[in-house]
């Protein structure tokens, strides 16, 4: 049963994915709302792990990377669902409102295209 609050958007953003102290695995953000997403990864996880989540942006920018804290909603063959600690973290509200999350047709956003998913801008 799907409990995800609000509109699910495609996205395709590298990410870091902190399990523990010194457990960094790599992994793609697939789809992203304001309430968790999905995480395309060879990563083992069980439910319930608790996760921080570092957006990986180009390094051009000069802000901090954005993390999110989340923990694992569901497990998956090909990755892990989340749900985010807090509903509607900054740097997801941030990515919603980029222009590429609002296009109709539910184009991909990428990251290392869009200025405007710097984190505090």
């Amino acid at each position: 049963m799907e409990h995800r609050w609000g509109q699910r958007f495609d996205v395709d953003i590298l990410v870091r994915v902190h399990s523990r102290p010194y457990a960094v695995r790599t992994g793609r953000l697939t789809d992203v709302s304001v309430s968790g997403g999905f995480i395309v990864s060879s990563v083992e996880l069980r439910e319930l792990r608790r996760l921080q989540i570092a957006l990986v942006l180009p390094h051009r920018f000069s802000h901090a990377t954005p993390v999110i804290s989340a923990y694992v909603a569901r497990r998956h063959r090909d990755g892990i669902g989340v749900e985010w600690c807090d509903f509607a973290p900054q740097a997801v509200v941030e990515l919603l409102r980029s222009p590429a999350a609002r296009s109709r047709n539910r184009s991909p956003i990428r990251a290392h295209h869009d200025p405007a998913l710097m984190h505090g801008t």
